[in-house]
């Protein structure tokens, strides 16, 4: 796998003050944007119910899986608003239901089948009733998912439980399971499962694809490393503990799980690939990207395709999805020429 180097890049003082306004950001967005597209049906006393918003939760990552997927989202709103929390409490009432919950889930859910190579309905019965049978075991052997998260003594040490228990690391990919450990130990959010006895330093940060993008496109990042220079598809779980690594450096009493979703968030709002808003991104006095009369690395925007062998490409391109119409394309224009000015941006 390669890696690519940014042309442009922040100094030591620029990056823990970008830190710094990352920090500020997530604190900022992350309760209201939790609120407003996740939490909203539930009741101010269910709000305060840490065992039910830790396996309400605990479905919404599982489903979710750190891809900030609205479908995602509405589709646990929905089983929410068909089952109530009884769907949460009593997942043994329900293992006899798969057919019905299936049904539900396939309304909503939109989760990228191809990349999975599975349908909807495989991965909502994986999902759905891998995690009611998780929440029936822990149930039963721990007595509630509460006691069995509590027998740590720190975000590090959930998130190491969580990556080492058979049942939960079956649900949650790594960035699933760093997303679920800030959800729940941070003091500014709803559970604060230690009652703020923990170091919020000590939450980790998630690191998924979208934040390590922005902090390419930053300038914070000097390099990164990708799946290939064709796809740009950075390896997000490959840069995580460099990342963390040099958070931790710059800026030691940060809130690095907060600093996290404000890259995050930037991220898909302002540094998105089809339409940056480089002219009203909030961290645009201290991003290179905004420095530079250039952008700092075109292959991480809008990408543009230059194709050696049209014809070929089309043909491999119809061979991996399976799309007839490309084959039956380029039966309709063989000219070289006409491919190419078709693919360059």
């Amino acid at each position: 796998m390669p890696r690519v180097s940014v042309r442009v890049k922040l100094s030591s003082s620029q990056k823990a003050t970008l830190l710094k306004l990352f920090e500020s950001i997530g604190k900022r967005y992350i309760v209201n944007y939790m609120h407003q597209n996740l939490l909203y049906p539930l009741s101010s006393q269910q709000l305060q119910d840490k065992e039910f918003l830790l396996r309400f939760l605990l479905l919404v990552a599982t489903l979710d899986q750190q891809a900030d997927s609205m479908s995602a989202r509405n589709t646990v709103i929905q089983l929410y608003a068909e089952y109530g929390q009884d769907l949460f409490f009593h997942p043994e009432n329900y293992i006899g239901k798969l057919y019905d919950l299936v049904e539900v889930v396939k309304r909503y859910y939109k989760p990228k089948t191809r990349v999975l190579r599975i349908k909807t309905e495989g991965l909502a019965l994986l999902r759905v009733g891998g995690y009611l049978l998780t929440l029936l075991n822990i149930s039963q052997k721990y007595g509630s998912l509460l006691n069995h998260l509590l027998k740590n003594n720190s975000p590090k040490e959930l998130l190491k439980s969580i990556l080492k228990d058979s049942l939960i690391k079956g649900l949650l990919y790594e960035k699933a399971a760093r997303m679920y450990t800030g959800w729940v130990s941070h003091p500014d959010l709803w559970i604060n499962v230690s009652a703020s006895k923990w170091r919020v330093q000590d939450i980790p940060m998630v690191v998924n694809g979208h934040v390590c993008k922005t902090l390419v496109r930053t300038g914070f990042l000097p390099d990164v490393l990708v799946e290939s220079v064709d796809t740009m598809i950075v390896k997000a779980e490959n840069e995580r503990t460099r990342i963390e690594r040099e958070v931790k450096r710059l800026y030691p009493d940060g809130d690095y799980f907060m600093i996290d979703c404000g890259a995050f968030y930037v991220g898909i709002n302002y540094s998105n690939e089809r339409s940056p808003k480089r002219n009203i991104c909030p961290i645009m006095n201290v991003c290179a990207e905004n420095m530079s009369s250039e952008p700092i690395r075109n292959d991480f925007m809008v990408k543009s395709f230059k194709i050696s062998n049209p014809t070929g490409a089309i043909f491999k391109f119809a061979k991996t999805s399976e799309h007839f119409l490309c084959k039956l394309f380029v039966s309709w224009y063989r000219s070289p020429i006409v491919l190419q000015n078709l693919f360059v941006a």
